[in-house]
């Protein structure tokens, strides 16, 4: 082992022992690897700078564009309501439906963006026919990640183990080289997830939406943690504004409604001034109350007069959203993010593993797949919709899509497939061409292309693609292989094949699949090589199990998303994904052995 090697692997542990921390920012994590490899002499400054010129990473963020533009003029959102018209009152038929229609969308554009536009409408068909969330919303996301499998442009671990192909010196895939393996997993996938259905999906009555729309507050049981209380002349808050006052940060206490000579203040904004004998709606827990009458004089009323249908008028509503994965209040709290100031609404509750959160909410550091009950204007809750950040479930409050464009946005999608079968132009032409069209015929808006492209993903694959070129340069990927060719070689190379993919299941489902396939692809290709088997076998290999990320809610932020609206937990992922993901596993191992041969 050479010292080039030893550094190159040194690096690589590093980094997965920081992924699966899980504390620092991935892409902070890729960015050190990149700095490393360069310092460390392992690479060029042509070679460490690459990734971003890589045409894989161009073309994940072309298809980042022309998804916005599926979902802006309601491509999509027609898919959704489709699936509420067939599945009527079958639970069976709603699985079956969801998961196919969310492959097909997932195979041309992002999955996470299909998982999205599909969620109101998979959870208002689950609710009609008063089936629990909790039964729809892993098929979902389960769904998106099978059809990921059908294209070269379905998932970027896909486009990154093409890429890494090429840099190896062979051809890189084709558009639908993958589809054979991914529709046999999809059929697979979605046979296992309704014949053990009863076994296998939570059943989860708790969950967030499975309350009717007339009462979506129910679930967070808000009037468990609601108080009434007079704010007398010579209490303290009289004269102090809202934010002076800091009833959030010192109590844990939120001011929900103010009565005053008769007429009520809903949702008081920040400046709101306080006043004696101001009649208060509180949400609070009964020792901060406590707290409130000792230290500011609160006179706390004995009966409830306002109660929490004061919150619901003709000018405020209430509405659920997700906190989207990679969304960029992840980690901060209410109070810094400012959320009333900012988005105009008031945060009632914070729905997270399991249960409803209903005070002290302010210190609350946001996760993904938190779910959130808002309250505020219509205005502002049509504004949280069109933010990256979330994703509303009330479906009325949905902003009206570009519908005049739906035709042009199909016949500009049309054409990227079809130019991508013919390969017309190099991959990452023909996505920033589609991409551009989808701008100058007014299905997506320019700001709105710069908005939804996640830079955060784009930084952590283009930073970490150089890891692959250090490995295959430097000799790592080819150590790696002889080591893994020698313990298992004996037995021939479907045995080895099986290693490699079991080796990037369990890689994917800790790290995810950018970071999986960037490190699995040149091993295998390598091995591939010393084994005198087909290298496309092994690389196609790595790209199929480097999407089964269903064993864990990390492994894909399409996992994350359903995770609070259907009150899941760590073990519902385990339960149903390490199945699903074995067997599709062994049947991508089956159909690689048949068709290229051992």
């Amino acid at each position: 082992m050479t010292f080039d090697i030893a550094f190159v692997l040194a690096v690589t542990a590093a980094a997965l022992a920081l992924l699966a921390w899980g504390r620092i920012p991935p892409d902070l994590i890729a960015l050190g690897v990149l700095l490393m490899l360069f310092f460390g002499r392992v690479v060029t400054l042509e070679q460490a700078l690459s990734g971003f010129s890589n045409q894989a990473v161009i073309t994940i963020g072309a298809i980042f564009v022309i998804s916005a533009a599926l979902t802006g003029t309601g491509v999509a959102a027609a898919i959704g309501a489709w699936i509420r018209r067939l599945a009527g009152r079958s639970e069976v038929r709603l699985i079956a439906l969801t998961m196919g229609s969310v492959a097909v969308m997932s195979a041309f554009m992002n999955s996470v963006g299909a998982s999205a536009v599909l969620l109101p409408a998979v959870v208002a068909a689950a609710r009609e026919m008063n089936a629990p969330v909790s039964r729809v919303l892993i098929p979902l996301a389960f769904g998106s990640l099978l059809g990921a499998m059908l294209t070269l442009v379905g998932t970027p671990s896909n486009l990154l183990t093409s890429g890494v192909l090429e840099q190896f010196g062979y051809a890189p895939f084709g558009m639908f080289e993958f589809t054979p393996f991914g529709a046999l997993a999809l059929l697979l996938g979605m046979g296992l997830v309704i014949l053990a259905r009863r076994r296998l999906l939570p059943l989860r009555p708790a969950g967030v939406r499975d309350t009717p729309p007339a009462d979506a507050h129910g679930a967070y049981r808000l009037d468990e943690r609601l108080c009434e209380a007079v704010a007398p002349a010579h209490s303290p808050l009289a004269g102090q504004s809202l934010r002076a006052a800091g009833l959030g940060e010192a109590f844990g206490a939120a001011v929900l409604a103010i009565e005053r000579n008769g007429a009520l203040i809903l949702s008081p904004a920040p400046d709101q001034i306080l006043r004696g004998g101001d009649y208060l709606l509180l949400g609070a827990r009964q020792d901060d109350i406590e707290r409130l009458q000792q230290t500011l004089g609160l006179e706390v009323q004995d009966r409830m007069r306002l109660g929490v249908e004061a919150l619901r008028t003709a000018d405020l509503a209430m509405a659920e959203l997700v906190v989207t994965p990679r969304s960029e209040l992840e980690g901060r709290t209410l109070a810094q993010v400012g959320f009333r100031d900012v988005y105009g609404a008031t945060v009632l509750g914070i729905w997270r593993d399991g249960s409803p959160r209903r005070t002290h909410l302010p210190q609350m550091e946001l996760r993904a797949g938190d779910a959130l009950l808002v309250h505020g204007p219509p205005v502002a809750l049509r504004r949280l919709r069109d933010l990256p950040d979330f994703v509303v479930l009330t479906e009325e409050s949905e902003a009206q899509p570009r519908t005049k464009r739906a035709p042009v946005a199909v016949a500009i999608l049309g054409a990227f497939v079809l130019a991508m079968v013919l390969q017309l132009a190099p991959v990452a032409i023909v996505g920033l061409t589609a991409a551009a069209a989808m701008v100058m015929t007014g299905c997506v808006g320019m700001a709105d292309a710069r908005r939804v492209v996640e830079w955060r993903a784009i930084l952590l694959i283009a930073a970490m693609l150089p890891l692959a070129e250090a490995m295959r340069t430097t000799g790592a990927a080819a150590f790696l292989a002889e080591g893994g060719t020698a313990m298992l070689g004996a037995f021939g190379v479907v045995p080895v094949l099986a290693g490699v993919l079991a080796l990037t299941f369990v890689f994917t489902n800790v790290m995810g699949n950018h970071v999986t396939a960037v490190l699995m692809a040149p091993l295998a290709i390598d091995a591939a090589v010393r084994l005198g088997a087909d290298p496309r076998m092994f690389a196609l290999g790595v790209a199929l199990a480097a999407t089964s990320g269903f064993a864990t809610p990390n492994a894909h932020p399409g996992n994350l998303l359903v995770m609070g609206p259907a009150n899941y937990r760590f073990s519902d992922y385990v339960r149903l994904g390490l199945p699903l993901g074995l067997l599709t596993l062994a049947g991508s191992l089956i159909l690689l052995a048949l068709l290229y041969g051992s």
